[in-house]
Order: structure tokens, then sequence, then C-alpha cells
């Protein structure tokens, strides 16, 4: 049986555990490194020389399609994947370019990671439906460009995500080490930036951004 070796790149520690335990428990897969930057990443690419990159595309020190850029500068003969929650029309199309060969959104439940990443392997490239969708307007739909009034901060696009998983107010506070105040003020802000007046309606906008 071919197996393939593997190296990940996610910032979000419960998000990486998982697709660490999903890697790690499959029978074709050798995880070799697992990190959360693009420093780490690239890093970890020149010394294991993985078949498989399996990277986020927003992480603290700059984006994934850095990491994705580096297979070429260096030569390598490895796949790129990304697991994002990005699906900014721009984003996408720049991962795509630098040589992503398969786009899977982090809470795409169509989606089987491991699945996903075989089906790479082996001359496929599984796309989330919504990216493909993404993919298809651009060719039929002139290009409409959607902006935010005002840019949101680090610290609230943090927050947003962490929305976005179900998280409480309160349990941010707590995740972050920071007020239940400063929680709902960034909140707040959110709103009023979105032009949005729920979470719900914050969460839709997000996504039409591709902040999440």
């Amino acid at each position: 049986m071919t197996k393939y070796t593997l190296i990940l790149v996610e910032d979000d520690e419960d998000v990486r555990e998982h697709l660490m335990q999903l890697i790690v428990n499959h029978e074709s897969f050798e995880l070799l490194n697992a990190s959360g930057t693009v420093a780490e990443g690239i890093s970890a690419l020149k010394r294991y020389k993985p078949d498989v990159l399996l990277t986020d595309l927003g992480l603290p020190d700059g984006t994934g399609i850095d990491i994705i850029k580096a297979i070429t500068t260096l030569r390598l003969d490895c796949e790129a994947m990304v697991i994002s929650g990005f699906q900014d029309e721009k984003i996408v199309f720049k991962a795509l370019e630098a040589g992503a060969k398969s786009y899977i959104l982090k809470h795409d439940k169509s989606q089987k990671i491991t699945d996903a990443i075989i089906s790479m392997m082996q001359g496929g490239a599984p796309i989330s439906p919504v990216i493909a969708r993404l993919m298809l307007q651009k060719f039929q739909q002139p290009k409409q460009l959607i902006e935010l009034p005002e840019a949101l901060t680090e610290r609230q696009i943090k927050i947003l995500k962490l929305v976005s998983q179900g998280f409480s107010s309160r349990e941010i506070s707590e995740k972050l080490d920071i007020s239940y105040y400063t929680v709902t003020t960034h909140i707040k802000n959110i709103y009023n930036k979105l032009q949005v007046n729920s979470r719900t309606e914050a969460l839709h906008e997000a996504g039409k951004l591709g902040l999440l």
C-alpha cells in the first residue's frame, strides 16, 4: 500500500489537533510535522520534503500561499492542499495560482479530508462545492467587488472566528484571557464595521468577505 508523508500548518490548536488525529489514525499517511506559522511551515518543507502539504491560509506571520509557493522555489515533489475558512474569490484564485491542487473548506461536511488527500495524490483535484461554484461564477458572471467600509482588526477577526465556532461571549473572554466587556465591545464594533445587527448577519457577511 502506498504511504504518503505529510506536514500540516494550522494555527488554530483545536483544528490542528483534529486534523492530526485524522492523519495519524489513517494507515495511508505518515505525519512528519505539525506547526502553526509560515516560517515553521517553510522550515518543515525544507527539512522533511513531504509528499503532501496541508495548510491553512490565515496564519499569524503571513499566508499559507507563501508556503505553497515555497514548494516551487525549493523544487520539491510535493502536492499542496488548502484547508481553510476563506472563500473570498481573490484568495481562492491566489492559492490555486500558487500551485494548490485542492481547496477544502474547514466546515465542509461533504468532504472527508483523508479521502480528499488520497484523491489528490491519485491525480484528482478535490474542491469544496462552494469553491467550485465560485470558480464557475468567475467565468459566468461579471466580477463583483465587495469591500468592507473599514477593515476588521486581527483581534476582531479572531473573535469572529470563535463566534462562528459557537462560542459565547463569556467563553471567548476566557479563551482569549480578556474581559467579557472587552469581548462585547469588539462584537459591537464588528457589527458596526460589517453594517449588521446580529451574530447571524455578521457571520453571513464575514463568510461573503472571506474572513472565516
